[in-house]
């Protein structure tokens, strides 16, 4: 099993933790000989709505920490890497009232291939100030093209709320609910 390295796990889907913060980083790690590729879609408090994802999909942006979106994917190392691991961040989460933090495998995707995300035994993990982490491993058994694997629900004006999504989704189903899914379809 993936090792998240997180001081809090989120085992199971629906469970969820406040995390008051402005900023942190998204790490997706796997262990299966796969390359998978870690994105965000959103949806901002003033009603925009959009998506970082790597621009070898059509219409993928990498993003800004300095700009809007405020979202940047910061590095990538695939399956030739030993540790294979994607990194997004984030710098103003107070922008957003919706981030969804997603994986999809580039080679069966662009196959239009569905799959059972569990088997690239794969997880994200969340450093928030003060290293204080949260892991969510990937653990759903359903078939799709894209893992969701976690939901940031900042409406509450108390604090922001990371939720163990853990929901696969073909690709008309994440264009038609997602906040910005539509643009993966490009």
């Amino acid at each position: 099993m993936v090792d998240l390295k997180a001081k809090t796990i989120l085992e199971k889907k629906g469970e969820e933790v406040y995390i008051a913060v402005n900023r942190f980083l998204v790490t997706l790690t796997w262990t299966a000989k796969v390359d998978l590729d870690l994105m965000a879609f959103y949806k901002t408090k003033d009603g925009r709505e959009g998506g970082i994802f790597p621009e070898d999909y059509p219409g993928g942006i990498k993003g800004s920490l300095k700009q809007f979106p405020y979202i940047k994917l910061n590095s990538h190392r695939g399956i030739r890497s030993r540790h294979p691991e994607e990194i997004l961040g984030v710098s103003k989460l107070e922008e957003f009232r919706e981030l969804y933090i997603c994986a999809v495998s580039y080679p069966d995707f662009i196959g239009k291939k569905q799959y059972f995300f569990n088997d690239y035994d794969a997880g994200i993990t969340l450093l928030l100030e003060k290293r204080n982490t949260i892991g969510i491993p990937l653990t759903s058994i359903e078939i799709g093209q894209v893992a969701v694997i976690a939901k940031v629900d900042n409406s509450s004006i108390v604090s922001a709320k990371l939720i163990n999504y853990n929901h696969i989704m073909d690709l008309p189903t994440f264009a038609n609910t997602i906040p910005g899914g539509n643009l993966l379809l490009g």
